[in-house]
């Protein structure tokens, strides 16, 4: 009979669960997103601001680490974590486009901008934002907001930045608009319900 080693494979499995996470936060590009566990049941009903629902079933994804009979003798750590680094990857990948469609799929009308094909500039930005419902922490400056794709690009947002900079008519619109969201922010915390 073989030996079992049942308390190291415990913490080998521990030490692979964690990296793995981390790991996927590292490569995913939603992974700077703050994540809320679902500990009970198999949907999600999300009740928005406009008073608009929806619910969604969870969906169970998966990805392959595959070791073949002829590698193990070979198999030195690195190569494990090489191993696991592509299936992060394959499953950060698959990840980011079941988020990306369910996102598409879920947003109501009243949340969506039609761009008309136009460059992505301030006043888009302007309007983006005044679609949506944004947090405040207590100190009340705004949560961070984070965009995905390409016209979130790093210099297309210091574009954007600049033109607010230089515009005094389009960053009082901004001003404004982020004072009205406030404002709401301030009477949706007021009219909160605390659980009993």
């Amino acid at each position: 009979m073989l030996p079992d080693f049942p308390e190291t494979k415990r913490l080998f499995s521990r030490f692979f669960q964690t990296y793995m996470r981390r790991k996927m936060r590292e490569v995913s590009p939603f992974g700077m997103l703050h994540t809320r566990y679902l500990h009970e049941g198999r949907t999600m009903k999300i009740t928005r601001a406009d008073d608009t629902k929806s619910e969604s079933g969870m969906v169970q994804m998966s990805s392959m680490l595959e070791i073949k009979v002829d590698e193990i003798e070979g198999l030195t750590f690195e190569k494990v974590i090489e191993k696991h680094d592509a299936l992060v990857a394959d499953m950060a990948v698959k990840q980011a486009h079941f988020i990306r469609e369910r996102m598409s799929a879920e947003l109501p009308e009243s949340q969506t901008l039609d761009g008309k094909g136009k460059k992505f500039d301030a006043q888009m930005l302007i309007d983006v934002l005044d679609k949506m419902q944004i947090e405040f922490y207590p100190d009340g400056t705004p949560h961070e907001i984070y965009g995905d794709g390409s016209m979130f690009r790093p210099e297309r947002m210091a574009a954007i930045e600049k033109e607010l900079d230089e515009s005094p008519e389009l960053k009082r619109k901004f001003d404004d608009m982020m004072v009205k969201k406030k404002e709401a922010w301030l009477a949706r915390e007021a009219d909160r319900k605390l659980v009993d």
